[in-house]
């Protein structure tokens, strides 16, 4: 059997870009970041149940700027349906598309519309994620921070849901 490689290595993610790497189909990777808090720090005083997103990436396509957030379950066990629904409904206040990243996955998360599954030992998508439509604040704020922390300069639109015409 080949050796399996870690993502998380003392509580943080590891080896993401073997992630946001495959995941061209959001267009060309701008920038990412691990353990980003979702929202403003303003915001998450009472510390909700996902504060950080394992990963945050931005790519750029034909109509603009996506914001994808994976979150990571390096374990044997599968991921439960309550556990991706908590997590869907955390990235998505913030995230266009999410992924859960995993090695195994309950049959039922098929079914979620727009829950993205990528299998983490044979690092591909299993199941694309739909479109989600996150708060334009809280989208605008995580990319203007995951910017500065990249040291990248983006033209964003105040709104996520606004596209841009193909060029």
């Amino acid at each position: 059997m080949a050796h399996r490689v870690s993502f998380y290595h003392a509580s943080e993610t590891v080896n993401e870009d073997l992630i946001v790497r495959r995941l061209d189909r959001h267009g060309r990777l701008v920038c990412w970041a691990t353990e980003m808090p979702l929202e403003p720090v303003y915001l998450t005083t009472d510390r909700p149940a996902c504060y950080r997103g394992d990963v945050l990436a931005l790519f750029e396509g034909e109509t603009g700027h996506t914001l994808v957030g994976i979150e990571v379950k390096d374990w044997d066990a599968r991921v439960s349906i309550p556990m991706a629904r908590e997590y869907l409904a955390a990235y998505g206040k913030v995230c266009q598309q999410f992924y859960l990243a995993a090695n195994g996955f309950a049959e039922g998360l098929f079914a979620i519309l727009d829950l993205g599954l990528f299998h983490l030992d044979r690092r591909e998508v299993v199941k694309p994620p739909g479109t989600l439509r996150p708060d334009p604040v809280l989208w605008r704020s995580a990319v203007e921070r995951l910017c500065e922390l990249c040291e990248v300069e983006v033209d964003l639109p105040r709104d996520p849901n606004q596209s841009r015409l193909p060029r």
